[in-house]
């Protein structure tokens, strides 16, 4: 991938939820893509041909597509899920064929993202620059992506486990986590940092957020049930953490996505 451009604008910014494309298999019909495309996977998982190239789609990752004739582009989900789209031109390319990255340990990256569609939706005054910053800072994140060998990542894993298990059912203290992984909690902090950029609590709580943020897609819950769910002490903390995470509150959120079906 060349990182060795500018964007030159940002056509549009989506979410696209589970519901919209029920189907199993989707097959798109443009001859061109106008603009280039980078997609958050936010949940599901897929197969996606495009001009030849297989790409397998999982929560965590990007997906690239570049501008240019498009031959083939198909979508075939094996899991129905969640994925925000930007619309974006450059002024060289950032390459000729699609690709997808893995980026399911950077968890900073989801935030961007989430971010950067609420700015685009809502367009208050200077959005533009606030969208263009924030896909700057994307494209920062994928440069920078860092790797943790084996030999640490075992460490880690037992206290992913636990937090995977537990963080919608109970608080999770660092120390168990430490515990789980058999290493002190300050090692622990800090390969949370290395891995993820923040520590143990930060990172159960972005969790919390994201579960949060596709509850709220349902629209079948409230706020109050939604802090409830996601195991949140009241609602006003949880919105606090929701508008810090995010950039707008609960009930901002849900009438942005909404706007932009």
């Amino acid at each position: 991938m060349n990182f060795d451009f500018l964007i030159t604008d940002i056509h549009r910014v989506i979410m696209v939820g589970k519901e919209e494309y029920p189907e199993q298999t989707t097959v798109f019909k443009a001859r061109r893509l106008i603009y280039n495309e980078l997609i958050f996977h936010i949940s599901g998982r897929a197969k996606v041909v495009f001009n030849g190239k297989e790409l397998a789609t999982l929560p965590g990752t990007v997906r690239f597509l570049p501008s240019g004739e498009c031959s083939e582009y198909r979508v075939e989900r094996m899991e129905q899920g969640d994925c925000i789209d930007v619309f974006f031109g450059t002024d060289k390319p950032i390459s000729d064929e699609a690709f997808v990255l893995d980026m399911s340990g950077r968890e900073s990256l989801a935030p961007l993202f989430k971010k950067l569609f609420c700015a685009f939706v809502a367009k208050d005054e200077g959005y533009r620059f606030e969208c263009l910053s924030l896909l700057y800072k994307i494209f920062a994140e994928l440069q920078k992506s860092t790797y943790i060998p084996d030999s640490k990542f075992r460490f880690l894993k037992p206290a992913l486990d636990v937090i995977q298990r537990d963080f919608l059912e109970k608080e999770i203290r660092t120390a168990v986590l430490a515990a789980a992984s058999g290493i002190s909690e300050s090692y622990l902090k800090r390969l949370f940092i290395e891995r993820f950029g923040v520590p143990p609590k930060k990172y159960i709580i972005q969790m919390k957020i994201s579960h949060a943020a596709s509850l709220l897609r349902l629209e079948r819950y409230t706020v109050t049930q939604i802090a409830h769910l996601c195991n949140f002490s009241d609602v006003y903390f949880f919105s606090r953490q929701f508008k810090e995470y995010m950039g707008v509150t609960p009930t901002q959120f849900i009438k942005k996505y909404r706007s932009s079906k």
